[in-house]
């Protein structure tokens, strides 16, 4: 049948959310003032550490003339060697006798075994040489000999002729080298040489005006900027898991809110935030002795893009946590983390660049790569600027690109894990739901009816269900059909709902009893879609609840009032009113006078500046009625509406409904027979998940009561059995109920109604019986309500899906009351109470004892938060040893030309020179003109000059 359905845009629902979150960031000024001062006071705490440790910046260095070879000769050394062949032998005889005649022995030795044991039990004037053959050996010095063997440097500041490099001259292991080198080319071409070579020279080669560059600060710099914009992430997620947790998101769902204006509402106000604050840092950063060379809007663009990812990352998170206080904890340790690894990647120079991008996809790491080289071009450039972004192994402009890709990423996998991860509310689609045609093509279906035949399921409900007039013939709006809902508690499957079926109608009021925990609620969250059934069908108007495209148009027409309180604690009530009247589509002209209707309907007016948060329980029960209401939706459904409201309040809700009622399903639960007797004009009936009977109040009482109760106050002479017998002799079926000195009660069946009146002219002749008064009442719906739970265990469990909670109010009043009630009971006893000492001792105990119990039911926090401790102490162990292992790296390294030379077409970089770019052989030596300064070609190096009459040779070392 037709429906009036509203239907709202995206975009006016993303303007409405997104007036509603600045309110809320406006009332939640904690919050907000973190988010706006900790990226400020981290950026300035990063200008403090820089202005700290600026860079040492050192004037040019003049070349510095070593003393020739043969100044620098071994003496008093232990030559050992091995293997021992006559042309090892041989070699060193020539270098003990002809080349370095001071050395005081030499010593053979079988293996290189012996010769290290050797050295260690020796002095430290002890050197190795191990022969691999008769042309490579190495040497073996003592550490104290010769600079440590390690690719990190002395910085230039104690640079001067007793410099690392120029050990090797001084301390001798060039001589020895030279020398065995002579004694083989002596050996292969029977030429001497070493006269030629104890004559060369070495100059320490002079050094432009350089920076060095301190690692220390740089690192906090870094990893103080990764965690800078983490405020904005952790507060957002959670933000987002809170209102997951408070139901609200579900329950805007309910009103129509399309996913897209829900994510869009909250990653457009995050965006400007981080927009306004990444300019901000940006001008700072770009003013002060942080960033001074860069361009502000190169700066601005990686901060900009950065903070997004940073909060898309946080959203993404939020579909895997049920509580908040789990999720920020998690985000901040995670960026910590993560922000960690991309230090690593770059501090370590030797980190495989083919690696470096494959952690680009963590937004963190890409921003650290991205900040390192705007530092490195601080250092050796102009800065960061639109010149040189695609300068350097790491461009800046791929560093924008991945951050930009890592946003969008991020994004996309939210909506699609919000989509796919089950949740404790809503339906769930499969994880490949975006892969079937169904998806991307919203065609209208037209659903087949169901009969009266095929919606009584398994059971007949012939004699529990009261056939309807004619005019509601047709006019049924929700048909639930076997509908079962069971929950897996522990070990356990237990059934909330079983095999339950009927009609609800339009146009008619219909009610839902039955005691706590009979499922009532559950009920109520399948039809909304707040959790699927387990077996069984429900429609609304044709379009199936399981189905979340249909419910999704099924909610269009819907108007909730859960059993708990929906609203936003700390928006006034006119503003909740205003927020979700425009959520649910009402138009923009018509919301301010939908409002005041809704204010004055329910009496209002007097609370509509007052905080959600600052109202008393009932006063929250009629605000969350004022939501369901807004807009005169076609279906309401109200769960325990009038809980906790007074009186008054109470007949002014009835009031409402009963106005509303006309071409609209409405549909309440209620623990108040009066109020179901009084206001629904259907009564279903649920006991232990399974429907006993719907249909009005007279069908009920005439089908599950007890009949009339005949009521008679009696004076002390009346005769009891007498009176008894007179009952029975016109109404043999009659029965005794109660009995005290002052009345009888009896029940009559319904079927002897016309009975009655014999029965009364009966006692009135008989008035010496002792009955001062009698009359008839008809038997309650709470007398049926008793009698049909009679049958039933009282003490269910409710497994729905929106479990109370008891009002604040109401367990205060409750814990004062017993409290209360407990002292006045301990005052009585009269018991002896322990002081001091003792008293301070218990309190302790007790108060420890409490908090014990605590973290015993709160297990998966407690294991969450050790954790979370074990990976932060892994992380800081790792740290430190790898810290470690870098500070005290000794690293062999064989003085190959490959060390120290690039190979013809290589670009320069790290320590290498382009000396060798001066010859196309590729050779080690390198011949240049004797008006060529050869300080030109490698600045930076040391070098032997050989003297020579037409050419210099350079050989170079690194220093």
């Amino acid at each position: 049948m037709a429906t009036a359905i509203r239907d709202v845009g995206v975009w006016r629902q993303t303007r409405t959310l997104l007036l509603k979150n600045y309110l809320i960031k406006c009332r939640t000024k904690k919050s907000s003032v973190q988010e706006i001062l900790f990226p400020l006071f981290f950026l300035f705490w990063l200008i403090l550490v820089s202005m700290m440790h600026p860079n040492k910046k050192y004037e040019e260095v003049s070349d510095i003339e070593l003393s020739p070879m043969d100044k620098f000769s071994l003496s008093n050394v232990i030559l050992g060697y091995t293997p021992v062949t006559n042309i090892t032998s041989s070699i060193m005889q020539r270098v003990s006798t002809d080349h370095l005649p001071k050395v005081i022995v030499t010593e053979e030795y079988a293996n290189e075994k012996e010769l290290v044991a050797a050295s260690l039990s020796k002095s430290s004037n002890f050197v190795g040489v191990v022969f691999k053959d008769t042309m490579s050996y190495e040497l073996r010095f003592f550490p104290e000999m010769i600079p440590v063997s390690s690719i990190y440097m002395n910085s230039r500041e104690g640079c001067s002729k007793t410099c690392d490099a120029a050990q090797y001259w001084s301390l001798g292991f060039t001589v020895l080298q030279a020398s065995i080198d002579a004694a083989i080319i002596q050996l292969k071409t029977n030429v001497s040489v070493w006269s030629e070579l104890e004559s060369t020279k070495a100059v320490i080669m002079g050094e432009a005006a350089v920076v060095e560059i301190d690692t220390f600060p740089r690192g906090v710099i870094l990893i103080y900027l990764v965690i800078a914009f983490s405020p904005f992430g952790y507060f957002l997620a959670i933000h987002i898991v809170a209102e997951k947790e408070k139901k609200l998101k579900e329950f805007l769902k309910i009103m129509g809110l399309h996913d897209t204006a829900f994510w869009l509402s909250w990653v457009l106000l995050y965006a400007s935030l981080i927009f306004l604050m990444s300019l901000l840092m940006a001008v700072i950063a770009t003013a002060s002795s942080l960033f001074p060379q860069s361009s502000s809007i190169v700066i601005f663009l990686l901060f900009f893009l950065y903070g997004l990812s940073s909060v898309f990352f946080a959203l993404m998170l939020t579909p895997l946590f049920k509580k908040s206080k789990h999720v920020g904890v998690v985000e901040f340790f995670v960026t910590v983390v993560f922000g960690f690894v991309g230090l690593l990647i770059v501090l370590i120079e030797s980190f495989p660049r083919s690696l470096v991008w494959l952690f680009s996809p963590l937004c963190q790491c890409a921003f650290l790569i991205g900040i390192a080289q705007v530092m490195h071009l601080e250092d050796f450039n102009e800065g960061a600027l639109f010149s040189n972004l695609t300068e350097g192994p790491y461009p800046l402009i791929i560093t924008i690109i991945m951050l930009a890709l890592d946003s969008v990423f991020y994004v996309l996998l939210a909506v699609y894990l919000d989509q796919v991860i089950p949740g404790e509310f809503g339906l769930r689609r499969s994880s490949l739901y975006f892969l079937k045609p169904s998806y991307w093509s919203k065609n209208k279906r037209n659903y087949k009816e169901l009969s009266e035949g095929n919606i009584n399921g398994n059971i007949s409900l012939n004699e529990i269900v009261e056939p309807v007039s004619s005019e509601f013939i047709g006019k049924e709006a929700i048909r639930i059909s076997g509908i079962q809902k069971s929950y897996r508690k522990k070990t356990e499957n237990v059934e909330a709902l079983r095999n339950l079926s009927f009609d609800i109608y339009e146009g008619q009021i219909t009610a839902l009893l039955g005691h706590s925990g009979t499922g009532k609620s559950t009920l109520m969250n399948i039809l909304c879609g707040l959790c699927p059934p387990s077996d069984g069908f429900a429609s609304i108007y044709g379009h199936r609840v399981s189905e979340i495209d249909e419910m999704f148009e099924a909610r269009k027409m819907i108007g909730i009032c859960p059993q708990s309180d929906i609203n936003f604690d700390v928006l006034t009530v006119e503003e909740n009113l205003s927020i979700l009247a425009s959520i649910k589509g009402i138009p923009a002209n018509n919301i301010i006078q939908e409002v005041q209707k809704v204010l004055l309907d329910l009496d209002m007016q007097a609370i509509k500046d007052n905080q959600a948060k600052k109202l008393s329980g009932g006063q929250k029960r009629k605000l969350s009625v004022g939501i369901a209401v807004l807009g005169n939706p076609k279906i309401l459904l109200l769960d325990e509406p009038t809980a906790g409201m007074d009186p008054c309040s109470r007949h002014i809700v009835w009031n409402l409904l009963k106005y509303r009622k006309a071409n609209r399903v409405t549909v309440f639960s209620t623990h108040f027979m009066d109020e179901a007797d009084i206001l629904a004009d259907r009564k279903a009936v649920i006991s232990q998940g399974m429907l006993k009977c719907v249909g009005s109040s007279i069908f009920l009482k005439s089908k599950w009561g007890i009949g009339y109760r005949l009521s008679m106050y009696i004076d002390r002479y009346c005769a009891t059995e007498s009176l008894s017998s007179l009952v029975r002799q016109h109404i043999p079926a009659a029965t005794l109920l109660q009995q005290n000195d002052q009345q009888l009660v009896y029940s009559l069946p319904f079927k002897d109604m016309d009975k009655f009146s014999g029965l009364f002219s009966a006692l009135d002749i008989h008035s010496n019986l002792g009955v001062i008064s009698y009359g008839v009442s008809m038997t309650t719906l709470e007398d049926v309500f008793l009698k049909l739970e009679v049958e039933a265990e009282i003490d269910q469990a409710d497994y729905s899906v929106f479990t109370q909670q008891p009002r604040e109010e109401e367990t205060d009043s409750k814990s004062f009351d017993e409290m209360e009630q407990s002292l006045l009971i301990l005052s009585e006893t009269k018991a002896s109470l322990v002081s001091t000492m003792s008293l301070w001792k218990q309190q302790v105990s007790t108060i420890a004892k409490f908090h014990f119990l605590s973290l015993k039911r709160e297990s998966k926090s407690v294991r969450a938060v050790l954790l979370l401790l074990l990976i932060f102490f892994a992380v800081q162990i790792f740290m430190f040893f790898l810290h470690h292992s870098f500070k005290n790296a000794v690293v062999p390294i064989k003085l190959v030309p490959d060390l120290y030379f690039l190979k013809p077409g290589d670009k320069p970089h790290k320590y290498k020179t382009s000396l060798l770019l001066q010859n196309s052989t590729g050779e080690i030596r390198v011949s240049i003109p004797l008006t060529l300064p050869y300080c030109c070609l490698s600045p930076r190096k040391s070098g032997l000059e050989l003297k020579q009459v037409r050419k210099q040779e350079l050989i170079e070392f690194q220093s």
